[in-house]
């Protein structure tokens, strides 16, 4: 039997502390140091515009990643909806995705995921999207984790 989340407005309290959901408050800048997040590993920071595509049809989501070293911030440049979806680590240091929660995210919507959070990949629901992601890129390559999960799961948009 699949799985399945309910993707859930975006809330800042219920993100936390797995992302934090960056917002200007009362129209002032705001200084956000978790986007530049990172461990002691030798490296440097990372900016990369990314382009992904709308899912086609129902959205499943077979695997999780995560970042060992760093943090990563999605920024939306041209976006219509999309999901955050992150999971908890288990007793074995795997996804724990009877505890995984999905979120929809709007075109105004920036986000930090911290540090070993397991995370979906960006998936954008409306229209073809541009975001700035950022992130600290180790030297020695090893900051990816990539778990395929045993069945996909649904999430309900």
């Amino acid at each position: 039997m699949t799985q399945t989340l309910i993707a859930r407005p975006l809330d800042a309290e219920a993100l936390s502390p797995h992302v934090t959901l960056l917002r200007a408050e009362d129209g002032k800048a705001r200084v956000v140091p978790e986007v530049m997040g990172h461990d002691e590993s030798a490296g440097a920071h990372a900016f990369t515009l990314l382009c992904p595509k709308p899912v086609d049809g129902p959205v499943r989501i077979a695997a999780l990643e995560r970042h060992m070293h760093s943090t990563q911030t999605f920024v939306p440049i041209v976006a219509g909806r999309w999901l955050v979806v992150i999971a908890p680590d288990a007793a074995d240091g795997t996804p724990d995705i009877a505890r995984a929660r999905a979120f929809v995210a709007g075109r105004e919507d920036a986000i930090t995921i911290a540090r070993t959070v397991w995370h979906a990949g960006l998936t954008v629901l409306d229209r073809p999207a541009q975001f700035g992601m950022i992130m600290w890129k180790a030297e020695r390559g090893d900051d990816g984790e990539v778990f395929t999960l045993p069945a996909p799961v649904a999430i309900e948009v």
